[in-house]
């Protein structure tokens, strides 16, 4: 059989408008906004992308199958910009692999909103009658509202901007592909915190409001705030998902002020809330459980003067770790004329996912749009290609625990961003595992 590039090189002169006419009706059946990707970009991708992977010259890339992917994403509401960041990424990625001779993906996009309840199930029902075997997802499947028909239609679901949280445990196709915010983060911020700030001793919350799912999540992060050796002083306030208008909670925080106040939004949420609270004097080391553009340009300006503190797996395309994160950049600056930030990242990392999932059913002889068979290739090789990670020659990895359906190791940290600047305050993997000050 011939290798993947001799492959490439001979679809050269027949496969640009074909691939043109796919990526414009993928843009029309996803009401995207035109500015997507070219076609001869992608092209000139696919070798290097294959090179990069380290995909085996007669590997069966997948040029004969038909695959339709599902994505569940933020579309409009507070989130909208994270949810389009997403989904150009993974009409990249599409694009890279039908142009690297992998399969003809269709995409299927949903808009779950704010995330709003009703419009998840209604993106999960739409889904399931369309019959696609995977999907892209967000917001812990939507807060929790799509969970129960992943798993009763069997999509085999990604969800790499909520990650596994501790409601979406016992879900069976549902796995989350980034750290758990600010589960996974907590136990290492909270030991930046005691060097950075020994004088601090309380810490409290903001965040969602999730309901009956609060009481969990709550437990969790207390329990990691007492093993810290910090308090929590007993302040837990919530907002609905789409709410931006944090009065309330601020006159809540005011008359329990901690030490330490994290603030478990995300999107541009941050960005508001920490306007708000500067002007009601709040005086709280504010520490976020994520970072966008969008959190900086609804501060109003506070980011830039005061600074903000937040603690994730970051991803900083100003700086790509590895030679997927490059190409990956590259790419999507040439495509969007912008630099992608995490919510793209993941969703690009997540696209390569399946393309690996397809690749080794269609191996074993299976078919890959049976989603059963699909988990079960996740389960049997939990172990995925990542753009975090790695160094300037080698690859990040990506390894799913089988058991909790959540990532076992993701580089993570502390950081700062302050006039323009993200600065790394501290580095270390789930758990606080290999904890490090930044030099």
């Amino acid at each position: 059989m011939s290798s993947p590039r001799s492959a490439f090189l001979r679809r050269r002169l027949i496969t640009p408008l074909l691939i043109a006419t796919a990526a414009a009706l993928t843009a029309t059946a996803c009401g995207s906004s035109g500015s997507g990707v070219n076609a001869a970009d992608a092209e000139s991708q696919a070798a290097e992308l294959v090179k990069v992977l380290g995909i085996q010259d007669g590997t069966d890339l997948g040029p004969q199958v038909r695959f339709k992917l599902g994505a569940a994403l933020t579309l409009s509401g507070p989130s909208a910009a994270n949810g389009e960041s997403m989904r150009n990424a993974i009409e990249l990625g599409v694009e890279q692999i039908k142009a690297a001779g992998g399969p003809a993906i269709e995409l299927s996009v949903k808009d779950i909103k704010g995330p709003d309840p009703v419009a998840a199930k209604q993106a999960a029902s739409e889904l399931a009658s369309e019959g696609v075997p995977a999907k892209i997802t967000s917001m812990g499947d939507g807060l929790g509202a799509m969970l129960a028909d992943t798993d009763k239609d069997r999509i085999l679901s990604l969800d790499g901007v909520g990650g596994a949280q501790v409601f979406t445990r016992g879900a069976e196709y549902f796995y989350g592909t980034r750290e758990v915010a600010p589960s996974d983060a907590a136990p290492g911020a909270l030991e930046w915190f005691k060097r950075a700030h020994p004088e601090g001793r309380t810490v409290g919350l903001v965040g969602v409001d999730l309901g009956p799912l609060n009481q969990a999540i709550q437990a969790d992060m207390k329990a990691k705030i007492e093993a810290s050796g910090l308090t929590f002083n007993g302040l837990w306030e919530t907002v609905t998902p789409t709410s931006q208008d944090y009065a309330n909670m601020i006159a809540k925080v005011k008359e329990n002020e901690p030490d330490l106040l994290w603030v478990a939004f995300g999107g541009a949420a941050p960005g508001a809330f920490a306007a708000q609270a500067k002007s009601a004097g709040i005086s709280s080391r504010l520490v976020g459980i994520e970072f966008t553009e969008e959190a900086v340009k609804a501060s109003k300006g506070v980011f830039e003067t005061d600074g903000f503190t937040f603690a994730m797996d970051y991803f900083d395309a100003s700086a790509p770790a590895n030679p997927l994160a490059k190409l990956f950049v590259d790419a999507y600056k040439k495509a969007y004329g912008a630099e992608p930030d995490f919510y793209a990242a993941n969703a690009y990392e997540e696209t390569l996912m399946v393309w690996d999932l397809i690749r080794r059913v269609t191996a074993d002889g299976g078919d890959p749009n049976d989603s059963a068979l699909l988990k079960a290739a996740l389960e049997k090789n939990p172990e995925f290609a990542s753009v975090y990670g790695g160094d300037a020659a080698t690859v990040g990895s990506l390894e799913i625990d089988t058991k909790t359906h959540s990532v076992s190791r993701r580089p993570m940290g502390v950081f700062e961003y302050k006039a323009g600047k993200v600065t790394p305050l501290a580095a270390y993997d789930i758990g606080g595992q290999d904890f490090r000050l930044a030099d």
